[in-house]
């Protein structure tokens, strides 16, 4: 049922995520995705690390199974009932965030969904992880990152940053000035490279199965025909929040190539 209800383009999701959560229903956003996480201390972007590019800016590199799906498309919201859900969406960015920075710390919260007037006062911890500046560029910033609370300091201080670019004709959010985060940290921070695990962009549509009612040929009984076999597309997720769980897990500085699957 949570399939069928998924617009067709949204399926490969379903398809490529059933495993590590539960598509449930909230009204109005429809079947959302609930990852089997520990609700106590998981939240969207914080098991992981940035790397910083020339081309997107930071990007996000999650620990997550499914975190190259729900940290590169689509909106994280929180739910008063269901605790942190995702809804999919087809524009790939380097992370869905929206930054604030002051001299010394720089915080990160999930994009607020259109139309919601902002995130929910009973997210645990409030929307925003905090982190000095100069521990941006870090492999371990798990380690690092607290709350509000746990920061400690005048977040109010911090200032939007709003740096945006289009790519691929998608508008995304820079994110911070490498440069300034440079200037903290005391040394230069290479660029990274974006490595593609598999042509998922190749996906073309074809006729859906469990369309019942529609016309074959019509865009609502269609979904994409991937490039890939979604065993392929779940193996190289896994492999890839493998290898950047082993790098959080370091002091050592992060490779110059990020594992990408879009």
């Amino acid at each position: 049922a949570a399939r069928a209800a998924l617009l067709p383009g949204y399926r490969l999701f379903y398809d490529a995520l059933v495993d590590y959560g539960d598509w449930v229903l909230v009204e109005p956003r429809g079947f959302v995705f609930r990852p089997r996480v520990d609700p106590i201390w998981w939240r969207p972007y914080y098991d992981g690390y940035w790397a910083p590019t020339d081309t997107y800016g930071w990007v996000w590199n999650s620990a997550d199974a499914f975190g190259w799906a729900t940290d590169h498309y689509g909106r994280w919201f929180y739910d008063d009932f269901q605790g942190w859900v995702w809804t999919p969406g087809l524009e790939w960015g380097p992370a869905w965030v929206t930054w604030r920075m002051g001299d010394d710390l720089v915080s990160w919260a999930p994009l607020p969904l259109a139309g919601t007037g902002g995130w929910s006062d009973r997210i645990p911890g409030g929307p925003f992880l905090y982190a000095a500046t100069a521990d941006l560029a870090h492999g371990d910033l798990r380690a690092r990152v607290r709350t509000a609370e746990q920061a400690g300091v005048n977040t109010m201080k911090l200032e939007p940053v709003e740096r945006e670019v289009v790519r691929d004709g998608v508008r995304i959010p820079l994110g911070p000035p490498i440069e300034r985060v440079e200037r903290a940290y005391g040394f230069a921070i290479p660029r990274v490279r974006l490595e593609e695990l598999m042509p998922l962009g190749a996906a073309t549509l074809r006729p859906a199965a469990d369309a019942a009612g529609a016309a074959a040929g019509a865009d609502s009984a269609r979904e994409p025909l991937l490039a890939a076999p979604l065993a392929e597309i779940r193996r190289a997720g896994e492999q890839a929040a493998r290898d950047i769980r082993d790098i959080t897990g370091r002091q050592s500085p992060p490779p110059l190539r990020v594992p990408v699957l879009r």
